[in-house]
């Protein structure tokens, strides 16, 4: 039974916090650090989803750099520069691609998305913009209207004009009913095809996520974006990579077109970059900024230099504590636990997949039709709970997103918590 300061912060939530759902939770975190959330009954809990702390909850060397920025300054101006600011620019230009020129600092992913389309359609001068089926990117009209889960956009009217949507290469469900090793990318050759049927032949820009975070961690197979961007290249598309949730390190690269040696466009980074202080940024090649006139980007509080000595910190945190080569480590012996667990309940567990710390398992309820089993995955959530794990996930995906900083007895245990819950839901029946 929650105490009396639970249920009465719950109460407020659900009576005032347009965004608070009272179905989904019955938790009030009350603090936080490492890898570790505690809520308000002292109950401490492994936390395995974040997205946004990367270098941890109040990692000491942050919350120190963030302490000595409170007494300088926290405001940014629109135009004009400050020294955390000029410092994070030259550091972004350095660690992404050489063709991308300068960055803009905003203060959230969906900002960077939104200007990326603007821009695109300055410099080329057409209209269109191509995304992808389960891809969400951001809360914005324009997000929206890119958005492919249709619960993301129903009943909000008319969308923004010139958006067609293509289906991202979901292996496990193939919409074209394709095996991966005999397709050969069958779904970018069907992209000609939606530019012949669909398109005015306008399209100025394509939109895509390494990995689909809020559609499911679906992760497309090798192979698969350095042929999407070639594609990209061969029409005269600007390519948009969306690194907001797959950026400093979350997939075991600083950013995730490390491992393909990706060179999009345009990129838009975030979340993890302020690892809990809102910044995000959008890097693009030189043409596609001269598109603007001096000051048009103008506005807001982005690039202010609280975020800025945020995002400093986490990216040395990062480099000087060898975090994204741990979270490859960890994230290999996760991924094999987890395909172990699928080997061991293969009636179930229909797709294991992720890279660095973004993994998923995927419950149907049999092999064949795949259905989706969400319910096992409500209960491997609820216990683990009881356990000391606190779980996402996305109807039938558990999704394993910690922040980096995990160790390895953690995640041994948040593990073998899953396995006993699982086995546990299983023979319950």
């Amino acid at each position: 039974m929650p105490s009396e300061r639970t249920r009465d912060l719950l109460a407020l939530s659900a009576t005032c916090d347009a965004d608070f759902n009272p179905a989904a939770s019955e938790i009030v975190v009350e603090r936080a650090m490492g890898a570790v959330i505690v809520d308000t009954e002292g109950r401490e809990l492994i936390d395995l989803s974040d997205i946004i702390a990367n270098v941890g909850h109040c990692h000491p060397r942050q919350v120190e750099a963030l302490q000595q920025a409170l007494t300088q300054m926290m405001v940014g101006k629109s135009g004009l520069t400050n020294p955390p600011r000029a410092q994070l620019a030259e550091r972004m230009v350095d660690l992404t691609p050489d063709n991308l020129s300068k960055v803009y600092f905003v203060t959230g992913g969906g900002e960077a998305v939104d200007w990326s389309i603007r821009i695109a359609r300055r410099a080329t001068g057409k209209h269109e913009i191509l995304s992808f089926w389960g891809g969400v990117y951001g809360r914005t009209y324009a997000n929206i209207s890119l958005n492919g889960l249709m619960r993301r956009r129903r009943q909000f009217g008319p969308v923004m004009p010139g958006v067609l949507h293509a289906p991202y290469p979901y292996c496990y469900r193939c919409p074209f009913g394709k095996k991966l090793e005999t397709c050969d990318f069958f779904c970018i050759d069907f992209l000609d095809a939606i530019v012949n049927h669909a398109s005015t032949g306008d399209i100025a820009a394509l939109i895509i996520e390494p990995y689909q975070g809020v559609g499911g961690l679906i992760f497309p197979p090798d192979g698969y974006l350095p042929r999407l961007q070639a594609w990209a290249e061969a029409n005269d598309i600007v390519f948009i990579l969306d690194e907001i949730q797959s950026s400093f390190g979350r997939t075991g690269q600083m950013f995730a077109l490390e491992w393909e040696n990706l060179r999009p466009d345009m990129l838009c980074v975030g979340k993890g970059m302020g690892s809990g202080i809102s910044i995000a940024a959008l890097l693009a090649e030189d043409w596609l900024w001269d598109a603007l006139d001096p000051g048009e980007l103008g506005g807001g509080n982005g690039g202010n230099p609280l975020a800025c000595t945020s995002a400093l910190v986490v990216i040395d945190i990062l480099q000087d504590e060898g975090i994204v080569e741990h979270t490859r480590a960890i994230g290999a012996y996760l991924l094999e636990r987890f395909r172990k667990l699928q080997a061991q309940y293969s009636a179930i567990i229909g797709d294991v997949r992720g890279k660095g710390l973004a993994l998923a398992l995927e419950f149907v309820r049999d092999p064949e039709s795949k259905e989706p089993y969400p319910e096992i995955v409500r209960h491997i959530s609820r216990a683990s709970y009881e356990r000391g794990v606190y779980i996402g996930s996305r109807g039938h995906i558990l999704d394993v997103r910690p922040p980096l900083v995990i160790s390895q007895e953690q995640a041994q245990y948040a593990a073998d918590v899953i396995e006993s819950e699982l086995a546990e839901a299983v023979s319950a029946g």
